[in-house]
């Protein structure tokens, strides 16, 4: 600016050497570069505003594209959440109708029962075995030790005189001791033969004359059970004779010797029809029978509904899956306990599986029984069942035993004796879900003195026969308790046995033997010998 208002030939001594047009020449010249000065000056000015609005334009683009990015970020947050909800309710859908319909939930048993301080639960909640257990400890705490005057009171009147036999048994326990004697048995019923033969067994005095008079007439039913003095020879003559048409009953136990294969491939060759009217056929103690000679027995009676291989030890699982296959949709009865050349596989468990209308299944003293063998079993085709026996498998657990209660519904007779890994669980499930039994066999268990009176407080009105022998842990409170005889055992008239180690009190006799008034004498004879 300085050089525009003070230019070098502006000086009076240079104006006074210019001409006027010189002059003109020089000032449109300055004003042109005054013009282009501003000129400058406002370009400038005009960048500077467009590069703020640039960087305000790019602010605002960045500040944008944040908004958004975090927008749709939390929309995708949304989407995920609302897809982890649908995945979570879906499974959780998912489980609840498996615990409902599924057949392959299976429910969790606890191993360790509840103390009475841990938590109150409402009535609704509670099973009935559960409440008596808990009126059984209050009571429990009530009962005194002191035995007074009163209680020693014993009422004679119960003691009754024996029944004298009646005419037929004496005469069929005659006709047994002198069994040599018998010359024919024709015309004699089947009934009184089957009497005759079970005491003729009882004196060890089946031999092969006796089997022929016992098959003579044709008769439907041919039992003898001890058949240890027959050899093959013998047993083959006696199936070549018999009338085959008409035997529907064939029971020949602790045959060991003479049952093999031989003896019923000889058989087979004299009569290939075999039995074609067989029903039930008991082998048991058959030491010698293998699968092989099962399966030949098996074509040879089709209609065979019962059969008893109790202590086969030769048998396999070959031979459970050749019933399977011959009669899993007919039989009614299976007896393989003992047979401990059955191990536990995959085809045993299959073929056990099979049978769709067993009332009767005993798989007593099986090593290769647990809870996974049978589990299947009972959830499809034990609805008919109604006499079981798992004595003496050891690893059958409380969650088999919820099996049996949940869907075994019609279940008579039970017997898990010699299960130590049972417990008070055990009770209580068959208590709650086996409301039809008349029989059970608890013997030599770890049940508690609590849950055995509960199980007797809740179902003990309906039990016909009862065991109680080597109970460990029963003890006191089960004798004791007056509840318990209060409700008695009104059908108690076959069998009770009690755990040998306990004393009872004399005066715990009569109440006892109230609630038991169908009792023989005989049963409360033995009973006051404990005392």
């Amino acid at each position: 600016m300085n050089f525009l208002n003070n230019p070098p030939n502006a000086s009076p001594e240079n104006n006074r050497g210019l001409t006027t047009a010189e002059e003109e020449a020089f000032r449109a010249l300055l004003k042109a570069a005054e013009d282009v000065e501003r000129r400058k000056i406002s370009l400038g000015l005009q960048n500077q505003d467009v590069e703020m609005e640039e960087k305000e334009e790019e602010k605002e683009e960045e500040k944008e594209e944040t908004e958004s990015t975090d927008s749709d970020w939390d929309r995708w947050w949304a989407e995920e959440k609302e897809r982890r909800q649908r995945r979570y309710d879906y499974n959780t859908a998912r489980k609840y109708a498996l615990s409902l319909h599924s057949d392959h939930h299976l429910k969790t048993v606890e191993k360790k029962e509840e103390d009475d301080g841990e938590g109150v639960k409402g009535d609704e909640e509670r099973s009935e075995f559960q409440k008596a257990k808990e009126v059984i400890k209050r009571r429990r705490e009530k009962i005194s030790t002191r035995i007074t005057s009163d209680d020693m009171e014993v009422d004679l009147v119960l003691m009754q005189r024996k029944a004298p036999p009646t005419l037929t048994e004496l005469s069929v326990r005659v006709l047994a001791q002198n069994s040599e004697a018998i010359k024919s048995l024709k015309l004699v019923p089947d009934h009184l033969r089957t009497k005759l033969s079970d005491r003729v067994s009882g004196f060890g005095k089946v031999d092969t004359r006796f089997m022929q008079l016992l098959i003579e007439d044709s008769p439907s039913e041919v039992c003898a059970r001890n058949c240890v003095a027959l050899l093959e020879d013998d047993l083959i003559k006696i199936f070549s004779d018999c009338d085959k048409v008409s035997l529907k009953v064939l029971i020949l136990d602790y045959c060991g010797r003479a049952m093999t294969d031989y003896t019923i491939n000889e058989f087979l060759k004299r009569s290939p029809n075999g039995f074609p009217s067989l029903t039930k056929l008991s082998l048991h103690g058959s030491f010698c029978l293998t699968d092989n000679a099962l399966a030949l027995i098996s074509k040879s009676a089709p209609l065979l509904q019962f059969i008893n291989l109790s202590d086969c030890s030769l048998l396999t699982y070959r031979a459970l899956k050749t019933l399977a296959d011959n009669f899993g949709s007919t039989l009614k009865g299976l007896g393989i306990d003992g047979c401990q050349g059955i191990k536990r596989c995959k085809a045993f468990t299959n073929s056990l599986y099979k049978f769709q209308k067993l009332n009767y299944l005993s798989l007593a003293g099986l090593q290769s029984v647990n809870d996974a063998v049978v589990k299947t079993f009972f959830m499809f085709s034990s609805s008919n069942l109604t006499v079981l026996s798992l004595a003496n498998c050891q690893e059958v657990t409380d969650d088999c035993i919820w099996h049996i209660g949940r869907y075994c519904k019609k279940l008579e007779a039970l017997d898990i004796s010699d299960s130590e890994n049972l417990t008070d669980k055990a009770l209580e499930f068959i208590t709650e879900g086996c409301r039809s039994l008349n029989a059970v066999v608890l013997s030599r268990n770890r049940f508690s003195d609590e849950g055995v009176a509960a199980f007797l407080e809740v179902s003990g009105g309906s039990l016909n026969q009862l065991c109680l022998n080597k109970v460990k842990h029963v003890s006191v409170l089960v004798p004791k308790v007056t509840f318990i005889f209060k409700a008695g055992f009104p059908k108690c008239s076959k069998d009770l046995c009690y755990n040998r180690s306990v004393q009872i009190q004399p005066s715990l006799l009569p109440k006892f033997v109230r609630g038991c008034s169908i009792w023989t004498s005989r049963g409360v004879e033995n009973l006051q010998k404990r005392t």
